[in-house]
């Protein structure tokens, strides 16, 4: 009676896997235009949600079960591999992209400024590495809070602020 129950509740997490494998190809192979990326990425993260099950040794799947979710997430994995673009981005949208990031870095720093001038009265602090400076020197260097922020803001090494920790 329990190896029936136990088959049964695995038999229904395979055949949800199933499922929702069927769902990706409906929307991969989907054709009308109303399938978003955003639909297939999500649908890949239930799917894996699922199959991940397979790899938790807690979880007490006969080895049949374990091996049919792993067949099932290789299928999605072959599909995924088929169907979706992964070229890798164009070095202009790389540089719009760090573009961005210093911008939104700039922005979050420039709103902290008032908290950062009084740093030992409010307590407040920011440090960056060596690295980010850098980039957001590249990027941001000409705007002209750029002078006030470099003053406020504490420049390090990577390997300095790795050896201080966390020091929450």
């Amino acid at each position: 009676m329990f190896n029936q129950q136990a088959s049964a509740w695995e038999a229904s997490i395979v055949a949800a896997i199933a499922e929702e494998l069927d769902q990706l190809r409906y929307l991969v192979n989907d054709k009308s235009g109303s399938t978003e990326k955003g639909d297939i990425h999500a649908q890949i993260d239930r799917l894996c949600g699922l199959t991940d099950l397979a790899h938790n040794e807690a979880i007490p799947f006969s080895e049949s079960s374990r091996v049919q979710i792993r067949e099932l997430n290789e299928m999605a994995m072959g599909m995924i591999r088929a169907t979706l673009d992964f070229t890798p981005p164009s070095e202009e949208r790389v540089q719009s992209l760090e573009r961005e990031a210093a911008q939104g870095l700039f922005d979050a720093i420039a709103l902290n400024i008032p908290h950062l001038a009084q740093g030992e009265t409010r307590k407040y602090a920011i440090a960056l590495s060596t690295s980010a400076f850098e980039e957001l020197r590249k990027h941001m260097g000409d705007h002209p809070d750029f002078e006030m922020m470099k003053q406020l803001v504490l420049v390090q090494d990577y390997r300095v602020m790795k050896l201080a920790g966390d020091n929450r």
